[in-house]
Protein backbone atom coordinates (compact mmCIF):
# COMPACT_ATOMS: atom_id res chain seq x y z
CA UNK A 1 0.00 0.00 0.00
CA UNK A 2 1.37 3.38 -0.97
CA UNK A 3 2.24 5.78 1.83
CA UNK A 4 1.30 9.45 1.36
CA UNK A 5 -0.35 12.26 3.26
CA UNK A 6 -3.60 10.48 2.46
CA UNK A 7 -2.59 7.14 3.96
CA UNK A 8 -4.93 6.13 6.74
CA UNK A 9 -4.02 5.60 10.39
CA UNK A 10 -6.11 4.23 13.24
CA UNK A 11 -8.14 6.67 15.30
CA UNK A 12 -8.62 6.00 19.00
CA UNK A 13 -11.98 5.31 20.59
CA UNK A 14 -14.06 8.42 21.15
CA UNK A 15 -16.36 9.67 23.83
CA UNK A 16 -19.19 7.73 22.24
CA UNK A 17 -17.80 4.70 24.13
CA UNK A 18 -17.69 2.64 20.97
CA UNK A 19 -14.80 0.69 19.52
CA UNK A 20 -12.78 2.44 16.86
CA UNK A 21 -14.32 2.02 13.45
CA UNK A 22 -13.18 5.18 11.63
CA UNK A 23 -9.73 6.13 10.33
CA UNK A 24 -8.10 9.31 9.14
CA UNK A 25 -5.29 10.28 6.82
CA UNK A 26 -2.02 11.47 8.27
CA UNK A 27 -0.76 15.03 8.43
CA UNK A 28 2.62 16.55 9.14
CA UNK A 29 5.55 14.30 8.32
CA UNK A 30 7.25 12.86 11.37
CA UNK A 31 4.50 13.93 13.77
CA UNK A 32 2.71 11.62 16.16
CA UNK A 33 -0.96 11.63 17.00
CA UNK A 34 -2.39 11.39 20.52
CA UNK A 35 -5.54 9.83 19.05
CA UNK A 36 -3.53 7.13 17.31
CA UNK A 37 -1.74 6.03 20.43
CA UNK A 38 1.44 7.89 19.53
CA UNK A 39 1.88 6.09 16.19
CA UNK A 40 3.83 8.04 13.56
CA UNK A 41 1.55 9.79 11.12
CA UNK A 42 1.85 9.20 7.38
CA UNK A 43 2.93 11.99 5.08
CA UNK A 44 6.66 11.52 4.65
CA UNK A 45 6.46 11.60 0.86
CA UNK A 46 4.71 14.98 0.94
CA UNK A 47 2.03 14.28 -1.67
CA UNK A 48 -1.38 15.93 -1.61
CA UNK A 49 -4.69 14.56 -2.91
CA UNK A 50 -5.72 16.73 -5.88
CA UNK A 51 -9.27 16.93 -7.15
CA UNK A 52 -12.05 18.91 -8.75
CA UNK A 53 -15.83 19.06 -8.67
CA UNK A 54 -18.23 19.62 -11.57
CA UNK A 55 -21.98 19.27 -11.94
CA UNK A 56 -22.97 15.70 -12.96
CA UNK A 57 -25.03 15.34 -16.12
CA UNK A 58 -28.55 13.97 -15.78
CA UNK A 59 -28.13 11.64 -18.75
CA UNK A 60 -24.50 10.60 -18.21
CA UNK A 61 -23.52 11.77 -14.72
CA UNK A 62 -19.75 11.31 -14.97
CA UNK A 63 -19.31 12.73 -18.49
CA UNK A 64 -18.71 16.38 -17.41
CA UNK A 65 -15.95 15.24 -15.05
CA UNK A 66 -14.44 13.04 -17.74
CA UNK A 67 -14.49 15.99 -20.14
CA UNK A 68 -12.60 18.11 -17.61
CA UNK A 69 -10.16 15.27 -16.98
CA UNK A 70 -9.40 15.06 -20.70
CA UNK A 71 -8.63 18.77 -20.76
CA UNK A 72 -6.36 18.67 -17.72
CA UNK A 73 -4.67 15.44 -18.76
CA UNK A 74 -5.30 13.33 -15.67
CA UNK A 75 -7.92 11.67 -13.49
CA UNK A 76 -8.83 13.62 -10.38
CA UNK A 77 -8.06 11.80 -7.15
CA UNK A 78 -11.13 13.16 -5.32
CA UNK A 79 -14.41 14.93 -6.00
CA UNK A 80 -17.42 16.24 -4.08
CA UNK A 81 -20.81 14.50 -4.14
CA UNK A 82 -23.74 16.59 -2.87
CA UNK A 83 -26.79 14.52 -1.90
CA UNK A 84 -30.07 15.19 -0.11
CA UNK A 85 -31.28 13.38 2.99
CA UNK A 86 -33.38 10.94 0.93
CA UNK A 87 -31.18 10.66 -2.16
CA UNK A 88 -30.37 7.22 -3.59
CA UNK A 89 -26.83 5.99 -3.04
CA UNK A 90 -24.83 4.63 -4.68
CA UNK A 91 -25.92 5.46 -8.20
CA UNK A 92 -24.21 5.12 -11.56
CA UNK A 93 -22.29 8.29 -10.74
CA UNK A 94 -20.69 7.02 -7.53
CA UNK A 95 -19.99 3.62 -9.04
CA UNK A 96 -18.30 5.28 -12.03
CA UNK A 97 -16.15 7.39 -9.73
CA UNK A 98 -15.13 4.28 -7.85
CA UNK A 99 -14.27 2.50 -11.10
CA UNK A 100 -11.88 5.27 -12.15
CA UNK A 101 -10.27 5.41 -8.70
CA UNK A 102 -11.66 8.76 -7.58
CA UNK A 103 -12.36 9.14 -3.86
CA UNK A 104 -15.73 10.65 -2.96
CA UNK A 105 -16.25 13.46 -0.48
CA UNK A 106 -19.93 12.81 0.25
CA UNK A 107 -22.02 15.62 1.72
CA UNK A 108 -25.44 14.56 3.02
CA UNK A 109 -27.79 17.51 3.42
CA UNK A 110 -30.46 17.68 6.10
CA UNK A 111 -32.93 18.73 3.41
CA UNK A 112 -35.07 16.27 1.49
CA UNK A 113 -35.34 16.10 -2.29
CA UNK A 114 -38.68 17.93 -2.04
CA UNK A 115 -36.84 20.84 -0.30
CA UNK A 116 -38.26 20.04 3.14
CA UNK A 117 -35.69 20.84 5.82
CA UNK A 118 -35.02 18.60 8.81
CA UNK A 119 -33.92 20.26 12.04
CA UNK A 120 -30.62 19.38 13.65
CA UNK A 121 -32.49 18.90 16.92
CA UNK A 122 -34.76 16.24 15.45
CA UNK A 123 -31.78 14.29 14.12
CA UNK A 124 -29.95 14.65 17.43
CA UNK A 125 -32.96 13.24 19.27
CA UNK A 126 -33.59 10.34 16.88
CA UNK A 127 -33.49 6.90 18.51
CA UNK A 128 -34.00 3.31 17.31
CA UNK A 129 -37.57 2.96 16.08
CA UNK A 130 -37.74 6.54 14.79
CA UNK A 131 -37.98 7.23 11.05
CA UNK A 132 -35.00 9.61 11.13
CA UNK A 133 -32.92 7.02 12.93
CA UNK A 134 -33.84 4.47 10.27
CA UNK A 135 -32.71 6.98 7.64
CA UNK A 136 -29.33 7.26 9.35
CA UNK A 137 -29.02 3.48 9.53
CA UNK A 138 -29.80 3.30 5.83
CA UNK A 139 -27.05 5.81 5.04
CA UNK A 140 -24.57 3.97 7.23
CA UNK A 141 -25.38 0.62 5.65
CA UNK A 142 -25.15 1.93 2.10
CA UNK A 143 -21.85 3.68 2.77
CA UNK A 144 -20.51 0.55 4.49
CA UNK A 145 -21.51 -1.62 1.56
CA UNK A 146 -19.82 0.79 -0.87
CA UNK A 147 -16.73 -0.86 0.59
CA UNK A 148 -14.07 1.73 -0.29
CA UNK A 149 -12.69 4.67 1.71
CA UNK A 150 -15.14 7.57 1.52
CA UNK A 151 -15.32 10.88 3.34
CA UNK A 152 -18.74 11.62 4.78
CA UNK A 153 -20.00 15.02 5.89
CA UNK A 154 -23.20 15.57 7.82
CA UNK A 155 -24.59 18.87 6.45
CA UNK A 156 -21.62 20.85 5.18
CA UNK A 157 -21.51 24.58 5.94
CA UNK A 158 -23.94 24.35 8.88
CA UNK A 159 -23.19 27.99 9.76
CA UNK A 160 -24.31 29.32 6.37
CA UNK A 161 -27.46 31.39 6.09
CA UNK A 162 -29.30 28.59 4.26
CA UNK A 163 -29.01 26.38 7.36
CA UNK A 164 -29.63 28.97 10.07
CA UNK A 165 -33.22 27.84 10.70
CA UNK A 166 -32.19 24.21 11.20
CA UNK A 167 -30.89 24.75 14.72
CA UNK A 168 -28.15 26.02 16.98
CA UNK A 169 -24.48 25.11 17.17
CA UNK A 170 -25.29 22.76 20.05
CA UNK A 171 -28.06 21.11 18.01
CA UNK A 172 -25.67 20.55 15.12
CA UNK A 173 -22.99 19.05 17.33
CA UNK A 174 -25.48 16.68 18.94
CA UNK A 175 -26.86 15.66 15.52
CA UNK A 176 -23.35 15.06 14.14
CA UNK A 177 -22.45 12.88 17.11
CA UNK A 178 -25.64 10.84 16.73
CA UNK A 179 -24.92 10.44 13.01
CA UNK A 180 -21.38 9.18 13.69
CA UNK A 181 -22.58 6.85 16.43
CA UNK A 182 -24.97 5.18 13.98
CA UNK A 183 -22.23 4.73 11.37
CA UNK A 184 -19.94 3.18 13.93
CA UNK A 185 -22.65 0.92 15.29
CA UNK A 186 -23.40 -0.27 11.74
CA UNK A 187 -19.75 -1.10 11.09
CA UNK A 188 -19.10 1.51 8.39
CA UNK A 189 -15.35 1.29 8.91
CA UNK A 190 -14.67 2.77 5.46
CA UNK A 191 -16.30 6.10 6.42
CA UNK A 192 -14.06 9.02 7.36
CA UNK A 193 -15.92 11.97 8.88
CA UNK A 194 -15.04 15.35 7.40
CA UNK A 195 -16.14 18.58 9.08
CA UNK A 196 -16.75 21.22 6.37
CA UNK A 197 -17.54 24.90 6.90
CA UNK A 198 -16.91 28.06 4.93
CA UNK A 199 -13.44 29.55 5.26
CA UNK A 200 -15.23 32.80 6.13
CA UNK A 201 -16.59 31.11 9.26
CA UNK A 202 -13.12 31.30 10.78
CA UNK A 203 -12.88 35.05 10.16
CA UNK A 204 -15.99 36.31 11.94
CA UNK A 205 -16.28 37.20 15.63
CA UNK A 206 -16.93 34.46 18.17
CA UNK A 207 -20.33 35.98 18.89
CA UNK A 208 -21.39 35.65 15.23
CA UNK A 209 -23.66 32.63 14.54
CA UNK A 210 -21.42 31.88 11.55
CA UNK A 211 -18.35 31.31 13.74
CA UNK A 212 -17.17 27.92 12.47
CA UNK A 213 -15.34 26.61 15.57
CA UNK A 214 -18.60 26.80 17.53
CA UNK A 215 -19.95 24.01 15.32
CA UNK A 216 -16.96 21.69 15.76
CA UNK A 217 -18.28 18.32 17.01
CA UNK A 218 -15.09 17.15 18.71
CA UNK A 219 -11.85 15.40 17.83
CA UNK A 220 -13.27 11.98 18.70
CA UNK A 221 -15.90 12.19 15.94
CA UNK A 222 -13.98 14.12 13.26
CA UNK A 223 -11.34 12.63 10.97
CA UNK A 224 -10.58 15.68 8.83
CA UNK A 225 -11.23 19.43 8.95
CA UNK A 226 -12.14 21.14 5.69
CA UNK A 227 -13.29 24.50 4.37
CA UNK A 228 -14.83 25.96 1.24
CA UNK A 229 -12.67 28.95 0.24
CA UNK A 230 -13.57 31.43 -2.51
CA UNK A 231 -11.99 34.52 -4.00
CA UNK A 232 -15.27 36.25 -4.83
CA UNK A 233 -13.76 39.61 -5.77
CA UNK A 234 -16.50 41.67 -7.47
CA UNK A 235 -18.56 38.88 -9.05
CA UNK A 236 -21.56 39.50 -6.78
CA UNK A 237 -23.61 42.59 -7.51
CA UNK A 238 -24.34 43.42 -3.87
CA UNK A 239 -21.02 42.42 -2.26
CA UNK A 240 -17.61 43.78 -3.15
CA UNK A 241 -14.55 41.96 -1.82
CA UNK A 242 -10.89 42.72 -2.30
CA UNK A 243 -8.85 40.32 -4.41
CA UNK A 244 -7.87 37.64 -1.83
CA UNK A 245 -5.03 35.18 -2.03
CA UNK A 246 -5.79 31.61 -1.06
CA UNK A 247 -3.34 31.94 1.84
CA UNK A 248 -5.40 34.81 3.25
CA UNK A 249 -8.67 32.95 2.78
CA UNK A 250 -7.57 29.85 4.70
CA UNK A 251 -5.51 31.51 7.42
CA UNK A 252 -8.28 31.01 9.98
CA UNK A 253 -8.65 27.32 9.19
CA UNK A 254 -4.88 26.88 9.33
CA UNK A 255 -4.78 28.45 12.79
CA UNK A 256 -7.66 26.24 13.97
CA UNK A 257 -5.91 23.21 12.55
CA UNK A 258 -2.83 24.01 14.61
CA UNK A 259 -5.01 23.50 17.70
CA UNK A 260 -5.89 20.02 16.37
CA UNK A 261 -2.50 18.89 15.01
CA UNK A 262 -3.51 15.25 14.45
CA UNK A 263 -6.38 16.23 12.15
CA UNK A 264 -5.58 16.58 8.44
CA UNK A 265 -6.79 19.73 6.71
CA UNK A 266 -8.58 19.81 3.35
CA UNK A 267 -9.96 22.37 0.95
CA UNK A 268 -13.21 20.66 0.05
CA UNK A 269 -13.86 23.54 -2.33
CA UNK A 270 -11.64 26.37 -3.50
CA UNK A 271 -11.97 28.67 -6.50
CA UNK A 272 -11.42 32.14 -7.89
CA UNK A 273 -13.20 34.28 -10.44
CA UNK A 274 -11.28 36.15 -13.11
CA UNK A 275 -10.45 39.83 -12.74
CA UNK A 276 -12.16 41.38 -15.80
CA UNK A 277 -9.73 44.28 -15.72
CA UNK A 278 -6.66 42.02 -15.59
CA UNK A 279 -7.17 38.88 -17.65
CA UNK A 280 -4.82 36.17 -16.48
CA UNK A 281 -4.97 37.17 -12.84
CA UNK A 282 -6.91 34.01 -11.97
CA UNK A 283 -4.28 31.88 -13.70
CA UNK A 284 -1.63 33.43 -11.48
CA UNK A 285 -3.89 32.87 -8.44
CA UNK A 286 -4.02 29.18 -9.32
CA UNK A 287 -0.27 29.00 -9.82
CA UNK A 288 0.22 30.63 -6.43
CA UNK A 289 -2.22 28.13 -4.90
CA UNK A 290 -0.20 25.27 -6.33
CA UNK A 291 2.96 26.67 -4.76
CA UNK A 292 1.34 27.49 -1.43
CA UNK A 293 0.99 23.99 -0.03
CA UNK A 294 4.61 23.21 -0.83
CA UNK A 295 5.74 25.91 1.58
CA UNK A 296 6.78 25.22 5.21
CA UNK A 297 3.85 25.46 7.59
CA UNK A 298 1.27 23.85 5.28
CA UNK A 299 2.18 20.23 5.95
CA UNK A 300 -1.17 19.63 7.67
CA UNK A 301 -2.99 20.03 4.32
CA UNK A 302 -3.53 16.70 2.58
CA UNK A 303 -6.21 17.39 -0.06
CA UNK A 304 -7.52 20.24 -2.24
CA UNK A 305 -10.47 20.20 -4.68
CA UNK A 306 -11.21 22.94 -7.20
CA UNK A 307 -14.89 23.94 -7.55
CA UNK A 308 -15.37 24.04 -11.32
CA UNK A 309 -18.98 25.17 -11.46
CA UNK A 310 -21.02 28.21 -12.38
CA UNK A 311 -22.87 28.80 -9.13
CA UNK A 312 -23.49 32.36 -7.91
CA UNK A 313 -20.33 33.24 -9.82
CA UNK A 314 -18.55 31.59 -12.73
CA UNK A 315 -15.69 29.59 -11.22
CA UNK A 316 -15.14 27.40 -14.29
CA UNK A 317 -11.68 27.26 -15.80
CA UNK A 318 -12.09 24.86 -18.73
CA UNK A 319 -12.87 27.65 -21.23
CA UNK A 320 -10.22 29.98 -19.80
CA UNK A 321 -6.97 28.90 -21.44
CA UNK A 322 -4.50 30.58 -19.03
CA UNK A 323 -6.36 29.25 -15.98
CA UNK A 324 -6.75 25.78 -17.48
CA UNK A 325 -3.03 25.72 -18.25
CA UNK A 326 -2.15 26.76 -14.69
CA UNK A 327 -4.53 24.21 -13.19
CA UNK A 328 -3.24 21.44 -15.46
CA UNK A 329 0.33 22.27 -14.45
CA UNK A 330 -0.64 21.84 -10.82
CA UNK A 331 -2.16 18.45 -11.57
CA UNK A 332 1.01 17.37 -13.39
CA UNK A 333 3.19 18.24 -10.39
CA UNK A 334 4.21 15.08 -8.51
CA UNK A 335 3.49 16.92 -5.27
CA UNK A 336 -0.22 16.59 -6.12
CA UNK A 337 -0.17 12.87 -6.81
CA UNK A 338 -1.60 11.83 -3.43
CA UNK A 339 -4.18 9.08 -3.16
CA UNK A 340 -6.53 7.86 -0.45
CA UNK A 341 -5.84 4.29 0.60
Amino acid sequence: MRTSRSSLVAVAAGALALAVLGTAPGVAAGATSPSSGGQPLAGADGTVVWGATVTPSKTNPIKPLQTLQTKIGRTVAATRDFLSWDSPFPTTFENSLNSQGTTILLSVSTTRLNKTAISFGAIAAAQPGDALYADMVSWADRVRDFAVPIYVTFQHEPEAAANKTKGTQADYIAAWRNWVSVFRAEGATNARFMFITTAFGYQVKKTDHRYAPAYYPGDDVVDAIAVDAYNWFTCRATVKNPWNTLAALIAGQKAFGALHPDKPLWLAEYASVEDPSMIGRRAQWLTDAGNLFQQPGYEQYVGILYFDLKKQCDWRIENDTPSLTAFSAMGADAFYSGTVS
